[in-house]
């Protein structure tokens, strides 16, 4: 990797831990009060319809009079980007953010951050399983000593709490919906223009906003009203929608999107390594949660494992 891109690589990562991570207070706030399904399903499919309407704006500005034809690339008419789309869609938002959203109900914000940030563990297991590329020693190492820092995070607040089992579980699950995304999403990347990153990103959010929507009508776990809730200033929710809808969601997926794009699954997903240090790190800021010396010490162990993997050199990517 060149030393400039690397740099615009460490940045984009940066920016993503920090949306992500701040992201857990807001989900927090917002799950506790209006029914997952249909919170989450509004959070997407809002934000991936803001994505797509940019796309137009910027292709009817930007882009008209250069190369509009060569932007647009007839994505919107390609049946193999539908398919690519509507994976991505069931992958990263109705497994990796729906079962997210119904087991954060059962967990504290920082630990369902900690669980959620076994993603790269399970990139790199199910990139070994299904693709057979083996990890390099530096990044094994990276990996293990990312998930040593986990267990020292998770531990003490597993004794402490009573941390539900169901949720432990969903947010595994999860993970691991978000990690097989990671790996067999490429149909997207491999039609879509580089450039034209957030329409594919606007289209999938929108298409599994829109089923977890399906979804929520469907199980009839409440009435539409409970939508009324998501725009009420108490407690903070319109403000955590707002800020989970267009700043964590539309800015951070398209910015995932394109670390998807430009790098290997295991380099885009070290965010999740990061992701609970800060969402910790926040809690304690504000919502008061304690630091103990145990934190910082998993977060230096935690920090070291993201730059080894970070350093590692990438396992030649194949063309499709």
């Amino acid at each position: 990797m060149h030393h400039s891109q690397l740099h615009v690589v460490l940045l984009a990562i940066m920016m993503l831990s920090l949306l992500w991570g701040s992201s857990f207070i807001a989900i927090k706030i917002i799950v506790d009060e209006v029914q997952p399904l249909a919170s989450f399903g509004m959070r997407f499919f809002i934000a991936g319809i803001l994505l797509v309407a940019t796309h137009y704006i910027f292709l009817h500005t930007i882009y008209r009079r250069s190369n509009k034809k060569d932007y647009q690339s007839d994505q919107i008419n390609n049946r193999q980007l539908w398919k690519g789309w509507f994976l991505s869609a069931l992958f990263f938002i109705v497994g990796g953010q729906g079962i997210l959203a119904l087991g954060a109900q059962y967990l504290s914000s920082g630990a369902a951050a900690l669980i959620n940030s076994t993603i790269p563990i399970w990139v790199a297991i199910f990139m070994l399983l299904f693709l057979g590329k083996k990890p390099t020693r530096l990044s094994m190492a990276g990996i293990t000593a990312g998930f040593i820092g986990l267990i020292i995070l998770v531990l003490p607040t597993l004794e402490t709490e009573e941390s539900s089992w169901i949720g432990v579980v969903l947010l595994i699950v999860s993970s691991i919906s978000w990690a097989i995304g990671s790996l067999f999403s490429s149909p997207v990347r491999a039609a879509g223009e580089k450039r034209a990153i957030l329409l594919p990103t606007g289209m999938f959010m929108a298409l599994g906003g829109l089923i977890l929507l399906a979804l929520w009508v469907v199980t009839g776990t409440g009435e539409i009203s409970t939508l009324n809730t998501l725009f009420s200033t108490a407690n903070n929710i319109l403000g955590s929608f707002l800020f989970l809808t267009l700043v964590c969601t539309a800015v951070g997926y398209a910015i995932f999107y394109w670390l998807l794009g430009s790098t290997t699954p295991s380099l885009a997903n070290t965010f999740a390594y990061i992701v609970p240090v800060i969402a910790v790190f926040l809690g304690w800021v504000i919502l008061g949660e304690s630091i103990s010396s145990q934190t910082i010490i998993a977060t230096i162990v935690i920090s070291a494992g993201v730059a080894m993997m970070i350093i590692s050199p990438a396992p030649k990517k194949t063309n499709n």
